[in-house]
């Protein structure tokens, strides 16, 4: 149970690029079925593989073989500070990742919303007058296509390049 966990955990961590990399089956309920428990199988082998000792759990050096965002991320994932990562400490640390990240995609789906006055899905200069003087400054080099709006895919793409720049995202 707790490698299974555990593996389920590092599969959403570690091998969240790769399963957006691969194709997107049209019939989504057995093909997701079937992808889930390849990724499960996936972590599985992962975490065996980096739990040299097999106990159970992943020291320092351990978790560095999983790659350099576990790494990156110990402390922060070992939450007890007891300088192991346990199954239940990477399932609490993806999880706060996942919501924290579907907090701020609402958040900016609602900032294009409140600011789209005639609801066309993207936000001109009229719309956004003076809501957001950061966004105003930097109008132009977000309206990638040049039509005088500011489209949703437009507002990522910054925020992309921004994130890129910087090494983390930007607060908006």
């Amino acid at each position: 149970m707790i490698r299974t966990t555990l593996a389920t955990a590092l599969i959403l961590a570690g091998g969240l690029a790769y399963a957006q990399a691969q194709p997107q089956p049209q019939d989504g309920g057995a093909d997701r079925e079937a992808r889930r428990a390849e990724m499960k199988a996936q972590a599985q082998a992962r975490f065996a593989a980096a739990d040299a000792n097999g106990d159970g759990r992943l020291d320092r050096a351990e978790a560095q073989t999983l790659g350099e965002r576990a790494a990156a991320n110990f402390d922060r994932i070992d939450a007890n500070a007891d300088g192991l990562i346990d199954p239940q400490e990477i399932a609490k640390a993806r999880h706060h990742a996942r919501h924290r990240g579907g907090e701020r995609a609402a958040f900016h789906r609602g900032l294009m919303q409140g600011m789209d006055d005639d609801g066309d899905g993207s936000i001109s200069r009229v719309e956004l007058g003076n809501k957001v003087p950061k966004l105003v400054q930097e109008f132009t080099a977000i309206d990638g296509n040049g039509d005088g709006e500011l489209s949703p895919e437009e507002m990522r793409a910054h925020r992309g390049q921004r994130k890129g720049a910087h090494g983390s995202q930007a607060p908006e």
